[in-house]
């Protein structure tokens, strides 16, 4: 498990009916276990041993079971130290945030989050949908902290609502900057910059997850291969594109999202386009027309150990597209 669960634990725990001791369990490392239940790509179960005999065994469902069924947690008040006396501030309230404040308010301190946005959450509310993480389910794990003792104040941007000064004023011993990385990276071909039909897959998810659900019309191109790839593209098609078709420049195997949200991708009817790379953007009249695109085989590994694309010449061809939706990074 990379957030360090003990897993045998807690499963062995389920499997006996102990199921708030196993939600106990799960908490002392990770405090969001009902949102891990719903979006973790879950690799403990990759490497099960349990796959010798015939399948893995549900780690992420187990629990998702656990923290829907045993949503209060048990008392604090036996296992939480004393007061420090020592406050601290920290800011952005996305998971790193609200981890971070569960662990110190564990450790006795009193902490205040501080979150720009209207509410908290980060990426868990602004980046992924609903439909995948629904907001009572995320609400339900944030008043968990807040039982604990955190405050958490919105609408406040350090450096305009209130200066990183003021809070050593106010006595806070220490600040962690937990504050994300909701900048999408730009492509770098002919024809991005400038215009508006070319979108920052994140800016779009996080429009929509604000319940701006204004229709998508036309036929919609992403690029990129992870989860916000696929969740812009399952988006698009839930507000009304013709057609979504992703485009990816390496093989299947090593798209980046979870197996799981690429059959449901398929399933709702976005198209695949393996081993293709965006070249340009074509513009007539200042509107956008078409993605140009070429396609690729893969070289030499890189210091990464991934095989970096090479073009195939003489292989160009273009992408109807009324919308681009980037999301490489």
């Amino acid at each position: 498990c990379p957030a360090g669960i003990n897993v045998k634990a807690y499963v062995s725990l389920i499997a006996e009916g102990r199921f708030r001791e196993s939600l106990e369990v799960i908490r002392e490392r990770c405090p969001l276990p009902a949102v891990c239940g719903r979006i973790c790509h879950h690799p403990c179960e990759a490497v099960c041993e349990r796959r010798a005999v015939d399948e893995p065994i549900a780690i992420r469902l187990l629990k998702r079971f656990v923290a829907d069924l045993a949503s209060e947690p048990l008392p604090m008040s036996d296992r939480m130290p004393g007061n420090t006396g020592s406050k601290v501030a920290i800011v952005g309230s996305g998971p790193a945030g609200l981890t971070a404040a569960w662990d110190l308010a564990r450790a006795g301190h009193a902490i205040t989050i501080f979150e720009a946005n209207g509410n908290p959450g980060g990426m868990l509310r602004y980046g992924i949908t609903a439909y995948r993480l629904p907001r009572e389910v995320l609400e339900r794990e944030i008043d968990v902290i807040l039982r604990s003792g955190v405050e958490i104040r919105t609408g406040c941007r350090i450096g305009v609502d209130l200066e990183l000064e003021h809070l050593l004023e106010q006595g806070y011993l220490a600040t962690l900057f937990a504050v994300g990385a909701q900048r999408g990276k730009h492509l770098g071909i002919d024809g991005e910059t400038g215009c508006s039909e070319v979108v920052d897959a994140l800016a779009f998810l996080r429009r929509v997850n604000e319940g701006d659900h204004s229709p998508v019309a036309g036929r919609v191109v992403v690029i990129g291969g992870g989860s916000t790839a696929v969740e812009a593209a399952r988006s698009a098609f839930r507000l009304g594109a013709k057609s979504v078709d992703i485009v990816y420049r390496r093989y299947r195997e090593e798209l980046l999202a979870d197996a799981e949200e690429i059959s449901a991708a398929e399933a709702e009817g976005v198209a695949f386009r393996f081993l293709v790379a965006p070249l340009r953007v074509r513009l007539e009249d200042g509107r956008l027309r078409a993605l140009e695109c070429v396609r690729v085989g893969l070289g030499e590994p890189d210091a990464s150990g991934r095989r970096g694309p090479i073009q195939i010449p003489g292989s160009e061809f273009s992408l109807d597209a009324d919308l681009i939706l980037t999301a490489v990074g």
